[in-house]
């Protein structure tokens, strides 16, 4: 019985195996022909485990049948089980592939059935690279093709390759028609386009950006096919979505029109339990069904039923904007902003809009004006029409005066925001915050009121107030801090709102502004506000009929336009609410508003009746404001390791933005660079921030500071005049003044007393925000970076003997702006006073913006391609060599220095980029290249062109060309008092060390930081007398970096006969350093050892072993001893690593799998970039590192030979590489833990068998 009884264990294990097996067996292996043979030896099996069992039933005992395993554990039902959900897979399968049948027999004649009726040809559509389509083409070329055991490989192939086009095509058309390659070519297709990741990616944000829909069939019926298209497109790719039904329900109900959510809040109200997917599916088809046959018997809806107003203020951070043609020149933007358009007098426009049936308010063609629900007015006359179908009679001139003062009346000195938008492009907002949401069968009236706010020159200007009491800060608009000219501090705040949660942004700056009272001059409140974009959406949302509200009449309304929509410029919190108060308050009937008593006059809110039918609103309003993390930003200095891409892939935007720039830059006649703006969207949003009011006010407190200090308006005139005469600003011409999309940008003076040719810079603030929140440099790309690090730069520019500097005149300026940009930078500007204001538009690249510098770059760069072709050096040094606009390059003879200056300046004078300020460290040089210009050039460009100063301030290092030393100095304000942590970290950041050429001192600081971040002390705290004391004293020392200098050039020539970099790593327990330096033997073989670079990193806050730390040291050096073997193109045999620590380079002599995961995970990154060959031990009194961890004062850095020229074993002409004798740890050695079972065997007694025989 026991031998049976285990044949039957091994049996069932085998049915058992059979099935995990055949779960596990990859796809192109379920055949046909496979299935049917797992059924047959499935069936075999069973047989045999059937005819043991029935012998085990006959032979076995009532008592065996009752203690037995066997019967005990049920293990024939067990094995019945399996075996039969076994069977049931294959029979599955092979129903899928329509071969099985009931009757083994009828196998033979599987495909009889399929002759009898003639079925359509199934075509395969062709496979163009796009990733939405594989697995369609995926799915029908496997099942006709890939699986066909009809056709040959090479037929397959045929196939295969003429269904592909487009990108997949290119991917194998280096693969030629044969038999051997259809598995490479269907192998390739496959891992390049089964991205499963990429592809449920596109299937969820097709998903979750449904919009919201309207009631009607045809919307429901699109939204459930797209929701159920996804799904099952996400259920082929293998995901689970059996658990995703209250999610999907969710999201997707959230999408419908009220009427219809409600009826499914209704069906789900007499239920407990969780909604079920196939349920509201079943929902949504009833539904569309019954609109379809309500809406087939209906007329067109009436006026009354479209009055219904509707105000949504939702803000989209990831919107395409719609494809648009305009009806006038059928160009792809609106008619609203079509220049063709705006020129046309007035009764042409007239009649256009009249004979299109355009709507006199939005300009749209999908409705009338009756009909339209766009809020705005015409801003010249406010009547219900647009700005451009303003008639001529009505006013002179659309041009306000620019020496009109502000009006006093309340009426005109309330800002409002006049939406340009159609009713399906909902008011830009920069924020993005929470929202309530509703069908309010009541407006409710929000508490607002009129002040009179002080501007920094001491007038005082009419703002708009929403009181809310709910609020524990204060808020203001940027558009109101500009019009104040309010000086802004730098802060960091989140914006938190319903439930507590972080909003999507952080207010940067808070402000101080005093305010007054209208009513009672004796009044007035200091209010610390934090800026904002804009506060809040229009209020009220829609223009209120004004009731007869007798109780309400003999009072003076803090707000008498209460009942006009218009932009909130200040939001009081709960602090200037409670201060504000009076006593007074008047409740009337239930449809009238509160009226509350307050020094500002008596303010209203609550809810009111309207005669219109329910308005659903979304009103975005800040509610609360916590003092950020801002010690945030101080862990760059004590991450553990931060490791620097070789190559930064291009994000979709910086792609963009090169992908405009070749589509449409092009060169004037001169040779200069013409370029368009980048913008992100086709629509500019900035176009309708009133831009031009703003700027004119800005101008007016400009002139205030003029008056202050005539020299800078001297300047700032020659400047502007400057402007004028070179073309870089042309005067709007007279047709054009209307142009309502024309953005305006403010200016502001820059001295820098420092500079030797402009000491005045004109910035244009393209950062200014239009009263709808958004500004030019928000609608504008950055672009990518596209030079060198500056630290590359320099390490470059040392390795000449002989350094050669410049920079482009007016860099920025030396690119054009497209004409049909140039009105995206249009600026005011008067030198008289008493003169009128001119309008002008920058048609250069300006300072200010955004996307400025990527364009100068861009433009420099291209100069190199279009016409370096014949000067293959020159070309590489203005793609490496330049940062910015200055040059830092260099070269082994005078002869060749000269050739450079000529062939550079040719060059680059192609592409209108002058160069001047030319200095080298060679006097000889100097002079070939003055004599030069003398022959070539007149007085002025002379003087221009050579820059011959004994120190030379360049990229923010001080460069004294005469000893050709590099010197290092520091220049901090007087110290303020109290002395906060902001301070502290405001004059650290003024260390400029690109290089660590100061890392030992520079280090202190960064470790400095770190304890003022541990102390937990705020932002404007006043620092513990012991931290003041250790502040003051480092402080003070810093001067004395003044007297630090190093070689400008390593000693590296072309004839060198050996070049090799020898980098060094420490740790202490404060911080790890690496610092590398590069050792030369000249022609004549002396050796020459310079400091090259250096970088520190403060340790954890959470405390680490020293040995960690000196690993992490290693990672560190190892990181930067390749990034300058690739900068100074040193090969890694000429590449030596050291380190002081015996552990490490016990570490790093084994496989990293010896150790636990944070030293092997390091020891790989490490042996990755060094081999362990090139490490070697160094004593710690000769390990320079060792200064840089440990951190050493100014006055002892400046002393350190050590520091400055490596250990002095580096100047010897042999090096001895030298390791401990034994460097075996077992410090964060892996263990290893084996579980071991063992099975032991009871011992069979000798003595039971008679012979030697029975018993063995």
């Amino acid at each position: 019985m026991e031998a049976m009884y285990k044949l039957q264990n091994d049996k069932r294990v085998l049915i058992e195996k059979a099935q995990i097996n055949f779960k596990k067996a990859p796809k192109d292996r379920i055949t046909k022909i496979y299935v049917e043979t797992r059924l047959e030896s499935l069936e075999a099996l069973w047989k045999e485990f059937s005819s043991t069992h029935n012998n085990i039933v006959q032979n076995a005992s009532d008592v065996q049948r009752k203690s037995d395993k066997y019967f005990v554990d049920d293990i024939y039902d067990i094995t019945e089980e399996l075996y039969i959900f076994h069977k049931i897979q294959l029979k599955e399968v092979l129903n899928k592939f329509g071969y099985y049948s009931s009757d083994p027999k009828s196998k033979t004649n599987d495909h009889s059935t399929s002759n009898s009726v003639k079925l359509p040809k199934i075509c395969i559509p062709k496979f163009s690279g796009n990733y939405a389509e594989w697995t369609t083409f995926k799915d029908l070329f496997t099942s006709l093709v890939h699986k066909n055991d009809t056709l040959e490989d090479v037929q397959k192939m045929h196939y295969l390759k003429g269904l592909l086009s487009g990108e997949a095509e290119q991917l194998v058309r280096h693969i030629a028609v044969t038999s051997d390659n259809y598995k490479e070519c269907w192998s390739l297709l496959h891992s390049r386009y089964n991205n499963k990741r990429f592809l449920s990616n596109c299937l969820l944000k097709r998903l979750l950006s449904q919009a919201n829909i309207i009631e009607s069939s045809s919307s429901i019926k699109g939204l459930l096919d797209t929701t159920m298209e996804c799904l099952n497109g996400l259920k082929n790719l293998g995901i689970d979505i059996s658990t995703w039904d209250i999610i999907i329900i969710h999201i997707i109900s959230s999408k419908l029109d009220f009427e219809s959510r409600k009826q499914w809040e209704t069906k789900l109200s007499s239920k407990d339990e969780l909604p079920v997917l196939l349920a509201f599916k079943d929902f949504l088809e009833a539904r569309f069904r019954a609109l379809e046959f309500l809406n087939a018997g209906t007329n067109k809806p009436t006026a009354s039923v479209i009055k219904k107003a509707t105000t949504h203020h939702v803000i989209s951070t990831d919107k395409k904007p719609n494809e648009v043609t305009c009806p006038f020149c059928e160009e792809g933007h609106k008619i609203a902003h079509c220049k063709k358009f705006a020129k046309e007098s007035y009764e042409a426009r007239h009649n256009f809009v009249q004979t299109r049936r355009l709507c006199f308010s939005c300009l749209n063609s999908n409705h009338s004006i009756k009909f339209c629900r766009h809020n705005g007015s015409c801003r010249i006359c406010k009547r219900r029409h647009h700005s451009l179908l303003h008639p001529q009679s009505v006013s002179n001139s659309a041009v306000p005066n620019e020496n009109s003062h502000i009006a006093t009346e309340v009426k005109s000195a309330v800002s409002r925001v006049q939406a340009s938008l159609s009713e399906d492009e909902p008011s830009p907002s920069n924020l993005v915050s929470y929202f309530s949401k509703g069908s309010l069968p009541k407006q409710v009236l929000l508490a607002t009121a009129l002040v009179e706010a002080q501007t920094r020159s001491g007038s005082t200007q009419l703002l708009r107030v929403l009181l809310d009491q709910g609020s524990q800060a204060s808020f203001i608009a940027e558009s109101a801090v500009q019009l104040l000219g309010l000086k802004k501090t730098p802060v960091k705040t989140v914006i938190s709102g319903i439930g507590g949660e972080k909003s999507a942004f952080a207010s940067k700056y808070a402000v101080t502004v005093t305010i007054h009272s209208r009513l009672d001059p004796s009044f007035s409140i200091q209010v610390h506000a934090f800026v904002l974009g804009s506060i809040t959406s229009i209020l009220p949302s829609k223009k209120l009929e004004v009731f007869s509200w007798p109780e309400l009449t003999q009072i003076t309304l803090a707000d008498p336009d209460f009942y006009t929509p218009g932009k909130i410029d200040i939001l009081l919190g709960a602090e200037i609410y409670g201060q504000v108060l009076r006593d007074g308050l008047i409740k009337s009937s239930p449809n009238a508003p509160i009226a509350q008593n307050t020094v500002l006059g008596w303010i209203l809110s609550g809810q009111i009746s309207t005669s219109d039918d329910p308005i659903h609103c979304h009103h975005v309003i800040h509610s609360n404001s916590d003092q950020a993390d801002d010690n945030a930003v101080l862990q760059q200095f004590w991450e553990i390791e931060s490791v620097i891409p070789d190559q930064k892939i291009l994000s979709d935007e910086e792609q963009r933005c090169e992908n405009i720039f070749a589509q449409t830059t092009h060169r004037d006649k001169e040779g200069r660079y013409v370029v368009n703006l980048p913008f992100r969207d086709q629509d500019p949003q900035c176009q309708y921030g009133s831009s031009r009011d703003l700027a004119i006010r800005r101008f007016h407190l400009l002139e205030n500071k003029f008056k202050r200090n005539p020299e800078v308006k001297a300047r700032y005139s020659e400047v502007f005049q400057e402007y004028i005469d070179l073309g870089h600003m042309e005067p709007v011409p007279s047709d054009e003044l209307n142009n309502i999309s024309a953005v305006y940008l403010p200016h502001h003076a820059v001295v820098r007393e420092d500079k030797t040719t402009t000491k005045v810079r004109i910035v244009f603030d393209a950062s200014m925000k239009g009263l709808n929140g958004v500004s030019l440099n928000d609608d504008l790309m950055v672009g990518p970076r596209l030079q060198p690090p500056l630290r590359h730069i320099i390490m470059r520019w040392r390795m000449h003997p002989i350094s050669l500097c410049a920079d482009i005149v007016k860099m920025y300026r030396q690119v054009k702006v497209s004409s049909e940009h140039a009105d995206f930078q249009r600026v005011v500007w008067r030198d008289d006073p008493e003169s009128v204001i001119k309008e002008y538009k920058l048609v250069r690249v300006t300072f200010g913006t955004a996307a400025a510098p990527y364009f100068a770059v861009k433009s420099l760069q291209q100069v190199a391609i279009d016409e370096g072709g014949s000067y293959p050096d020159v070309s590489e040094i203005i793609k490496n060599d330049f940062y910015v606009d200055d040059l830092m390059t260099g070269c082994q003879t005078v002869d060749q220095g000269l050739h450079l200056h000529e062939r550079l300046t040719e060059v680059l004078t192609k592409g209108q980029f002058p160069l001047q300020k030319w200095v080298s460290s060679c006097n000889e040089l100097n002079e070939r290249i003055q004599g030069h210009a003398e022959r070539t050039k007149q007085k002025e460009e002379q003087e221009r062109d050579i820059k011959l100063d004994s120190v030379v301030k360049i990229l923010g290092i001080s460069w004294d060309r005469q000893n050709d030393e590099c010197k290092y100095s520091v220049q901090l304000p007087p110290q303020q008092f109290p002395v906060t942590k902001r301070r502290v970290i405001s004059d650290i950041a003024r260390l400029f060390d690109p290089l660590g050429w100061v890392a030992p001192c520079i280090i202190t600081s960064k470790i400095f930081i770190q304890k003022l971040w541990l102390s937990g002390l705020d932002w404007d705290a006043e620092l513990t007398p012991d931290l003041l004391s250790e502040w003051e004293t480092y402080r003070a020392s810093l001067v004395e970096t003044n007297k630090i200098s190093i070689p400008r050039w390593i000693n590296t020539k072309a004839d060198d006969s050996l070049m090799e970099l020898h980098g060094f790593c420490d740790a202490s327990i404060a911080a790890y350093a690496a610092v590398v330096y590069v050792r030369t033997i000249d022609a004549e073989g002396k050796i020459h050892v310079n400091l090259i670079t250096a970088r520190t990193k403060v340790a954890p806050v959470k405390q680490q072993s020293v040995p960690r730390l000196e690993l992490m040291g290693a990672v560190l050096l190892s990181e930067l001893i390749i990034e300058v073997a690739k900068v100074m193109k040193i090969s890694p045999p000429h590449i030596r690593a050291w380190t002081d620590s015996s552990i490490v380079l016990a570490w790093l002599s084994k496989h990293p799998s010896h150790w636990t995961t944070f030293v092997g995970n390091r020891v790989s990154t490490i042996l990755s970039r060094i081999d362990n060959s090139h490490w070697a031990h160094v004593q710690s009194t000769h390990n320079p590192a060792d200064l840089a961890s440990r951190g050493l004062t100014p006055q002892e850095l400046a002393c350190s030979s050590l520091w400055s020229q490596g250990p002095p074993w580096l100047h010897e002409e042999t090096i001895e590489y030298s390791r401990p004798k034994s460097i075996v740890t077992n410090t964060e050695k892996r263990t290893i833990k084996v579980h071991v079972a063992t099975e032991t065997q009871q011992e069979v007694p000798v003595w039971k068998y008679k012979t030697q025989q029975k018993h063995v």
